[in-house]
Order: C-alpha cells, then structure tokens, then sequence
C-alpha cells in the first residue's frame, strides 16, 4: 500500500477510511503518537480514493461518513466537527523558522524585562530611514497576554505554512507581511506600537482563502469556521475600540488584506517545500 494523504485529525482520518472500506476500497489509517495521521491505499484502488477524499475535503460532515462509521461498528460521533488543525507540538522539530521567530520574540521579551527603553527604542519604528525597523517591531511584545497570544496563533499558522511550503517561502511570506502590517499602522498612528499580530492576520487570511479556493489542494492548510469567526470578530472588536487593550488595528487590518491579496495570486501547486 502506498501513502493516500495526512490528516492532522486521527478521528477524522479514521471517519474517511471507513467510509472507503464501505464503498470497497482498501484504505487504512495509521495513527501515530501525537502526530498527523496517514492514510494508506492500494495502487488499484488510489485514483477512485482521491476522488472520494477530495469530496471528504470538501463535504466533512455529510451523513454518508457517519453513517459508514457505523455500520462499521465505529462510534465516531462528531469525530468530523473537530478541528482538523490544532497546535502542532510534534512538528515543531521540521519548522525551524517558526521556531526561531519564536525564540526571538520570547528573547525580546526578555530584553524589555531588563531595559525597556533600550529594546524600545532600538526595535520601534522611530527612524524610517533606519530599513530594519520597518520589521522589528513585530518581534515587540509589551505584555505577557500579548506575547502568549500572538506566539499560540504562530506556531498554529506558521509552522503548517512552513511544513508545507518550506521556510525560505515561510521566511519571505513573514518579512513581506510584517512591513506591510507596520507600515500601515506607523502611517495611521505612529510609531508606539509592537506585536507579531499582523503578520498572524495575513497566515490567517492566506490559508483561509486558499483553502476557500482550492478545497482540492493537498498544500493547503484547513482553517474552521470557529476560528475564521473569531479572527474577524477579534478586528472588529479593536476598531469598535471596547476592548481591555490597546491594540494595532491598521497593523492587523493591513496583514489580513496582505494575506489575502497573496492567496489570490499565488495558487497552491507553485509550491514546493523549500528548507
């Protein structure tokens, strides 16, 4: 048997090979320790299984699945409303871009813990000439909370970006929508300001509308429901200004759009890891 897909949901995975036994294929799902799982199938039975994923992809929660489910004696209730991306611990080891950004920011915080001001005025925008600030401030984080939230939804976004696209797309996809994001929150307001949430936005808008576009990909990067709503929620919530915390609205509004703009141009099979 050779390898059909992988699936970052077990369940899920699990619900798709039992509705391929069903309809009388061999597909199997191995399941690994905290990993994504994979889907194996015959080389005789693997273009009618792609068929029948790519109608998985696109349709999760039709009955048929369940139903496959049990009459199989599988009790796989929900199964396929959970989230088929999560926070992916075991693959931070093959994204070492996400996992440096990380550790810059978590260093930076640090720093500001020392000598606020220092780290300040070093990393904020406060002279345009000066090429590089139109990306460090990114890397500033004022507050825990801050920092906590911002770096969740990076290693969430960027390391499946990474692990499929490679770091070198990851790398200029995180510079690209950093100075989009900082710009257009120093041209709106000014220079106070910090926080990696522009460029989270634009991971955002990317891997929901390309998904949105090519459901068929097996590049792309599922974004649920509940988190797009959260996300546009989130926004909109900032420039209604009834929030607990200050926050760089333009900065997230530009990096969703950023996103966006480059889902819109840039098609999934032009993609190849690049580590």
């Amino acid at each position: 048997m050779h390898k059909l897909a992988e699936l970052n949901s077990a369940k899920a995975a699990l619900l798709f090979a039992d509705y391929c036994k069903s309809q009388g294929l061999e597909v199997s799902a191995e399941l690994t320790n905290n990993g994504p799982a994979l889907l194996h199938c015959n080389d005789a039975d693997m273009a009618q299984a792609t068929e029948l994923l790519n109608e998985f992809i696109r349709q999760p929660h039709h009955p048929r699945y369940q139903a496959a489910a049990w009459q199989r004696s599988q009790p796989a209730a929900q199964s396929s409303r959970q989230p088929m991306i999560t926070i992916p611990w075991h693959n931070i080891r093959t994204s070492p871009l996400t996992v440096l950004v990380l550790l810059l920011c978590l260093a930076v915080y640090g720093w500001l813990l020392v000598d606020f001001q220092a780290a300040r005025t070093s990393l904020q925008l406060t002279e345009p000439s000066q090429l590089w600030r139109w990306f460090t401030p990114a890397l500033l984080h004022f507050t825990l909370t801050h920092l906590v939230f911002n770096l969740l939804w990076w290693l969430l976004l960027a390391s499946a970006l990474e692990r499929r696209y490679g770091s070198l797309r990851l790398l200029n996809f995180t510079v690209i929508t950093a100075v989009i994001s900082n710009a257009a929150q120093y041209f709106m307001v000014g220079d106070n300001f910090g926080g990696l949430s522009g460029v989270v936005y634009a991971l955002f808008g990317f891997c929901w509308l390309s998904h949105k576009r090519y459901p068929q990909s097996q590049s792309r990067v599922l974004i649920s429901d509940p988190l797009a709503i959260f996300m546009l929620v989130w926004l909109v919530l900032g420039f209604a200004d009834v929030l607990w915390v200050s926050m760089a609205n333009w900065a997230h509004l530009a990096g969703l759009l950023a996103g966006l703009v480059m889902a819109l141009l840039i098609k999934p099979e032009q993609h190849q890891p690049t580590h």
